[in-house]
């Protein structure tokens, strides 16, 4: 069904940073303006080093296709920290033709925005050196092939280049994107130094850098700005009500976003505009570097603003409230999850799973699963997505659908479409797709549509758990689909082991196996019975005289003709070419006497009515058991049996000497 509105793919890394939620919130303003439909896609970075499987999230870009998507904007800043500029080309021109507008980096053949540090970065450096007189650097940077950061690394060093500094004014440091990392490695900076951090001003590539370079200097007992001044990038709530407050650079991500969606209105409408569009960042002077106050200069200076004025202690009644709502979303969360650590069935899952993800305020969801697990051992840029899925199960309050009250499983081409339609309402803003995997296996996605945005670490913590509920409970329905298989292979098997091939009946592997266990169940029961020993009168000659063929046929007979005459629950084996053997419980030597002459009468009616050639006839002998020796051991007891046999077969010949005579 053709779309009545133009839809928007937004790919960011992860939505719970705050840099990507401030771009997620200025699309999806501007999308509503403009009427158009808004799908997030958290995909991490490609080829990331710092989770095992962080690969397996950029799945979900395979949704994004010409049926489901009319425009794409990817903030490709955070995605070059581990991938080139030129594999970075090649990713977006796999969403051709498509178009697709780049926020932060240059994209050859892109539309793209991006943001130029120099006059805000000039006039920290003014203030820091000119001012605040610092003489000493240190650049926290940070381990990344990322243009936008090689692009601020190259400004400070033209501004230091300007200011006349030397490599003997500043340290260039390598840092990497964990917190707690950071502050391990400035301490081990700070023990090669005795102590004494011989720098008076930190210059840090993000905020994050900013808050441990903050950390790191009081816990050495420096104060700031006093003794250490410190900047960072991206300007982030935080580092305003920081104490002290954080000076930063502000990128105008909300700008960002709103460009980026008016440039694909532009191409929806087939106009004219701008490919390249370059934001002057903004230098936001705060605390942390006015250890002398700025001058009034700097009130109207270009690319510059002061924020020396913020209501803290306003701010910090907010983030105990802020506080105290996470930490009972964190226990929900964690309740929850505690609540799912029972072997659940699938069904269970599905009945329960719509009615879960509205307690935390999820207003739609649609949980897709793919019709097999695909497995994903190695990190990749382009998954195949395979052409069979099913909705698990879904609800909209928008749209009015619920599986529970339609629990039909319906089935479709995810390639075709992301849903099938009726289901999910994506005129709704502010939808989400994430992968849904484990490890290394892909079940298939989840798209849904929170009610608060401020919760997206809550919303990441929920998929989850619900990724290692399916992958829990469908590994577990698969290792029992493959028990309950081996079990039946390793039955037949069993079966085939202990069968005798031609006639169906049990082999000598077979009557050792189960004529032991009746035995000992005699023994149990204190029943008493009979072992009979069979041989086929004549089998050689059968074969000599009319072939093999014949022989077996004559084989066959006979086992049908035992079977006939004893019950279903005797132990009746084939164990060698003309040899039989009955294990028979219960049995009476009076009632096998009668058992023997039908046996015989059988023997002769077959030989008759078949007008064979050849006649069909067997000798018996038999032991009781318990034996008084060996009691109810059978290799003993088949012994006694065929000696028993062989009396039977030497008085038979007497008896047919005697007639012939």
């Amino acid at each position: 069904m053709a779309r009545s509105r133009y839809r928007i793919a937004l790919i960011l890394d992860y939505i719970s940073i705050e840099y990507s939620h401030r771009l997620f919130d200025s699309v999806s303003e501007a999308c509503r303006e403009n009427n158009y439909e808004l799908l997030v896609f958290p995909i991490g970075t490609l080829h990331s080093v710092r989770t095992a499987f962080g690969y397996q999230e950029a799945s979900i870009t395979s949704l994004i296709t010409t049926n489901s998507v009319d425009g794409i904007i990817i903030s490709t800043g955070v995605q070059l920290h581990f991938v080139s500029k030129s594999e970075m080309i090649s990713y977006i021109r796999g969403f051709t033709p498509i178009p697709v507008i780049s926020i932060a980096v240059d994209m050859p053949g892109c539309p793209s925005i991006t943001s130029d540090p120099y006059l805000a970065y000039r006039a920290i450096f003014d203030n820091l050196i000119d001012v605040q007189h610092c003489k000493k650097f240190a650049i926290l940077g940070l381990r990344s092939s990322s243009a936008e950061i090689r692009i601020r690394r190259n400004v400070i060093h033209r501004i230091l280049e300007e200011k006349k500094l030397t490599a003997e004014n500043y340290t260039y440091f390598r840092m990497s994107f964990d917190y707690l990392q950071v502050l391990k490695d400035l301490d081990t900076y700070a023990l090669s130094t005795d102590g004494k951090i011989e720098f008076d001003a930190i210059i840090a590539f993000n905020d994050e850098l900013a808050y441990a370079a903050t950390e790191f200097v009081k816990s050495n007992g420096l104060r700031i700005p006093e003794d250490v001044q410190i900047v960072g990038f991206d300007s982030l709530d935080q580092s305003e009500y920081n104490n002290p407050s954080i000076t930063s650079v502000d990128q105008h991500v909300d700008e960002h976003g709103k460009r980026a969606v008016e440039m694909l209105t532009a191409i929806f409408n087939n106009e004219e505009f701008e490919q390249n569009v370059s934001l002057t960042n903004t230098a936001v002077f705060r605390e942390s570097t006015s250890r002398v106050p700025y001058p009034e200069s700097f009130k109207n200076r270009e690319a510059c603003t002061i924020k020396m004025e913020t209501n803290k202690e306003l701010y910090s009644r907010n983030v105990v409230s802020d506080l105290y709502f996470r930490t009972a979303q964190v226990q929900k969360v964690m309740n929850y999850y505690s609540q799912t650590q029972f072997d659940m069935s699938v069904d269970q899952l599905k009945t329960r799973l719509n009615s879960d993800l509205r307690d935390f305020g999820i207003k739609a969801a649609a949980v897709v699963l793919y019709e097999s697990p695909i497995e994903q051992t190695i990190p990749f840029d382009y998954f195949n997505l395979p052409h069979r899925a099913s909705i698990f199960c879904a609800f909209d309050e928008s749209s009015g659908y619920d599986s529970e009250i339609l629990p039909e499983r319906i089935k479709f081409n995810p390639n075709e479409r992301i849903v099938p339609d009726g289901i999910y309402d994506f005129s709704e803003g502010g939808n989400i797709v994430v992968a849904l995997y484990h490890n290394t296996l892909q079940y298939g996605y989840v798209i849904f549509r929170p009610d608060n945005h401020d919760d997206f670490f809550v919303y990441d913590f929920i998929m989850k758990i619900v990724s290692s509920l399916v992958s829990s409970i469908f590994s577990y329905a698969q290792v029992s689909s493959e028990k309950s298989k081996f079990h039946k292979k390793y039955k037949e098997l069993d079966i085939v082991a202990n069968t005798d091939e031609l006639t169906g009946l049990y082999n000598r592997r077979g009557l050792f196996d189960f004529g032991k266990t009746t035995l000992q169940f005699s023994k149990a029961m204190n029943q008493s019975g009979l072992i009979i020993y069979c041989d086929m009168d004549g089998l050689k000659k059968i074969n000599d005289n009319f072939g093999h063929e014949a022989g077996d046929c004559a084989i066959i007979a006979e086992s049908i003709i035992l079977k006939g005459n004893f019950r279903a629950n005797d132990i009746i084996a084939r164990i060698g070419g003309d040899e039989f053997v009955i294990i028979s419980p219960g049995m009476t030597v009076e009632a096998f006497e009668k058992i023997q002459t039908l046996i015989k009468n059988d023997c002769e009616l077959w030989t008759e009515k078949n007008q064979s050639k050849y006649r069909l006839s067997v000798s018996m002998g038999y032991v009781k058991f318990p034996s008084e020796k060996v009691g109810y051991q059978i290799t003993p007891l088949l012994s006694e049996a065929d000696a028993n046999l062989y009396v039977e077969k030497r008085n038979k010949k007497a008896k047919e000497r005697e007639k012939a005579n």
